[in-house]
């Protein structure tokens, strides 16, 4: 079993360094104790990278939980660092937002592009980390934006799953920002279709 948790990476999954916990990380941090305390986990593993931390001054605050429950062994950070990123070919939505600056609403049919051609991508490498350890229970942290995509990933790979929480620290906006993008995915098929699509260049 997979048990997923669905966060917003600056604002809940990690701290910065000095600060105190926000609502958003209370609320976090408490999910993830309760499934540590009532399962036996192969893996605590998260959505995040040791760079983009030390670069951030954060911590992780789910290294942290696992340190306090001696299980520091089993916390794997699994997201692809930049020289990785490089090699699946992955792409930011800044990155596509200079190529394409004149789609309407650019904010959301940037998100639309990188769910449909960008998210798989990370998505794919996460799982292929994860494979050694899905005999037994994992807890997995992610972006909360993940959570359909990657959890539609485990099923069609007969990987049972749970998602604990989701939209953790997520804002109104974002939520409605990303309603929007998978819409425009159902309403606009072709532009997603296109061999040639400017955020594959």
């Amino acid at each position: 079993m997979v048990y997923l948790i669905g966060v917003n990476h600056i604002r809940t999954q990690r701290k910065k360094r000095g600060e105190g916990m926000t609502d958003s990380q209370r609320k976090y941090q408490s999910a993830v104790a309760s499934v540590i305390q009532s399962n036996d986990l192969s893996l605590l593993a998260e959505e995040d990278h040791s760079d983009y931390l030390f670069e951030a001054d954060a911590d992780s605050i789910l290294l942290e939980i696992a340190k306090t429950h001696q299980i520091d062994d089993r916390h794997l950070f699994i997201d692809p660092g930049r020289d990785e990123r490089g090699v699946i070919g992955y792409r930011s939505s800044k990155r596509i937002g200079e190529i394409r600056p004149d789609w309407p609403d650019g904010s959301v049919v940037n998100l639309a592009h990188m769910i449909v051609h960008q998210f798989p991508k990370r998505e794919k490498l996460w799982f292929q980390k994860l494979q050694n350890y899905l005999e037994r229970d994992i807890l997995f942290v992610c972006g909360w934006g993940h959570i359909e995509s990657f959890a539609a990933l485990l099923a069609s790979k007969e990987v049972t799953y749970s998602v604990l929480e989701n939209h953790i620290g997520a804002l109104p906006k974002e939520l409605t920002t990303d309603d929007f993008a998978r819409r425009y995915i159902k309403n606009h098929p072709t532009e997603f279709n296109n061999p040639n699509c400017p955020c594959l260049v």
